[in-house]
């Protein structure tokens, strides 16, 4: 891994977003990393008992809501925020899960991301800031490259759906804060990510028992495994890096070849069929596949480019997803 050319100081880092199953691989990577010191992982909701395993002099968790300004004010005073000296954050507190009603996604997703922000900027010694985005933000269209470069067009579609909104307007966030001086802002656009326990949208459409696919449409889409997101964010931290970085997967495809190798029940439909179908499994809560987020992925192939991410950040995926 590529370390931090300006010197061999100790990340301590902040990780928003803990409690999610990234959040949790995460924070276990960076725990058993010699090159970090102190950890702190806040979440809204309650000390899970799994980091109880995790010694209080490396790894800290506290109940926090970053969409309250005030409290989350209240922690960066906080004598465990300050004797913990904070130096690099690492934002994955975002709302997934398409179908989440107990929150409102876009005050978590961009509110807190700017509340974060703001309260990263005015805090003395945070140098480095880590936003996990997604290649969901892209416009894609019927010319669009296969191969889709960091400074593609971004998704500004009034009629986008609001989950789609979010995310660019969560990554337009970060990168307006990227003219600061003082702290170094690093975007990772991620591709479809695969795992246990992950609720992307690609995930659960693969795993569906029977995959309705769109006819006439076969696009080649790339596959990242979890643990490689986690090796990623884990190179943006320690790398003297900032800027926009696409990240690639190890798998690339037709959409066609990952659902056989997955050993689905593919039935073509055409487009309006499919989001008719869709629309009804929905509301009657019958999966948490959402088709209108993902019609352009299922017709037009996107895969991440991988140059600045190999030449820059010097990150290679390594591991394959489990299909089948």
């Amino acid at each position: 891994m590529k370390k931090n050319s300006k010197g061999t100081r100790k990340k301590n880092i902040l990780i928003t977003g803990v409690t999610s199953t990234i959040g949790r691989m995460v924070a276990e990577q960076f725990y058993f990393d010699k090159s970090v010191g102190k950890i702190i992982g806040i979440s809204r909701v309650d000390k899970p008992y799994y980091f109880n395993d995790y010694t209080p002099s490396r790894f800290i968790y506290m109940k926090v809501d970053i969409l309250k300004y005030r409290e989350l004010h209240n922690f960066f005073i906080s004598s465990e925020f300050r004797e913990s000296n904070i130096n690099t954050v690492v934002h994955l507190a975002f709302v997934e899960e398409v179908s989440r009603r107990d929150l409102d996604p876009h005050t978590l997703n961009v509110e807190g991301t700017k509340n974060l922000l703001d309260m990263c900027l005015n805090t003395k010694g945070i140098k480095k800031f880590v936003f996990k985005s997604t290649i969901y933000v892209y416009k894609l269209k019927p010319n669009s490259p296969v191969v889709v470069p960091e400074n593609w067009d971004l998704n500004f579609d009034p009629n986008a759906p609001q989950w789609i909104k979010d995310r660019v307007d969560a990554d337009m966030l970060c990168r307006s804060a990227m003219e600061n001086g003082n702290m170094d802002v690093v975007v990772l656009r991620f591709p479809h990510i695969i795992g246990r326990n992950i609720n992307s949208q690609m995930n659960i459409y693969l795993n569906q028992r029977l995959v309705f696919k769109p006819m006439g449409y076969d696009p080649v889409i790339n596959l990242i495994h979890a643990r490689d997101v986690v090796n990623a964010i884990q190179y943006a931290v320690h790398a003297d890096v900032r800027g926009v970085f696409n990240i690639r997967g190890k798998e690339t495809a037709p959409l066609s070849t990952f659902l056989r190798l997955n050993k689905r029940r593919v039935i073509p439909v055409p487009s309006f069929v499919l989001a008719w179908i869709n629309s009804v499994q929905w509301k009657l809560g019958l999966t948490d596949f959402y088709y209108p987020i993902n019609k352009d992925f299922l017709r037009y192939s996107c895969v991440p480019s991988s140059e600045k991410m190999e030449k820059i950040l010097k990150f290679t995926p390594k591991n394959h997803v489990r299909l089948g």
